[in-house]
């Protein structure tokens, strides 16, 4: 009977070593397949904020970002209020070029235009209104009227500023013709003079580009 006990007692304690060997043969093929450590678990490890290493150019491999510029305008030589002026002048002066009056005389027109011109290129207007191969003859009745719109900014220097004007010249040739539009472009430098803009030089946008010491 102790005999049958005791046998008994030893199966009991051989069963019960194999059952947690086999429990922890489980529990360790379980950690193996799911990636060891709990703490190891991405989801629960410390979090990264998105913008971490975003931002510096060594750490994150993108280009380094510099301070967002506040103000551009600072920049510009000039106020929004006096280019605004500039163009206004720009735009006057074409106008009053590209307008033929029948009525008037090759003085008469410079006069017409030589307050929107500055001192150093009103020699320039002078030759070109009184010594252009026209000048002095007898002009075509037909006027012309021009109607123009200041279309861009080519440059801005220091001193000076260059407009695009475009132009369309409209000719009245009465109810029997009709009025046909011919656009064309320039370039006018502009120059604050005595609180004001006045024309430097001005020339065919397609042409190129009229500096501060151009010329028309």
């Amino acid at each position: 009977m102790s005999d049958f006990s005791g046998g008994s007692r030893e199966k009991t304690i051989v069963f019960a070593i194999v059952a947690i060997l086999v429990v922890a043969l489980v529990f360790l093929g379980f950690q193996l397949v799911s990636g060891g450590d709990p703490a190891s678990d991405p989801g629960q490890g410390t979090s990264v904020s998105p913008g971490a290493g975003a931002g510096d150019g060594e750490a994150g491999g993108g280009a380094p970002r510099g301070e967002p510029v506040d103000d551009v305008m600072a920049m510009i030589p000039f106020s929004e209020a006096e280019l605004q002026t500039g163009a206004e002048t720009a735009r006057d002066f074409i106008t009053s070029y590209s307008e033929a009056r029948p009525e008037e005389s090759d003085e008469e027109r410079l006069d017409r235009l030589s307050p929107m011109v500055s001192e150093e290129f009103f020699g320039a207007l002078e030759t070109l209104v009184l010594n252009t191969p026209d000048a002095g003859l007898p002009q075509d009745p037909q006027q012309n009227d021009a109607s123009t719109m200041v279309t861009g900014i080519r440059h801005i220097g220091t001193e000076s500023v260059i407009f695009v004007v475009e132009v369309h010249f409209q000719a009245n040739a009465g109810s029997e013709g009709a009025n046909q539009p011919l656009p064309y472009a320039y370039a006018v430098t502009m120059v604050p003079q005595g609180g004001d803009w006045t024309v430097f030089a001005f020339q065919g946008a397609a042409v190129g580009n009229v500096g501060e010491g151009g010329g028309a």
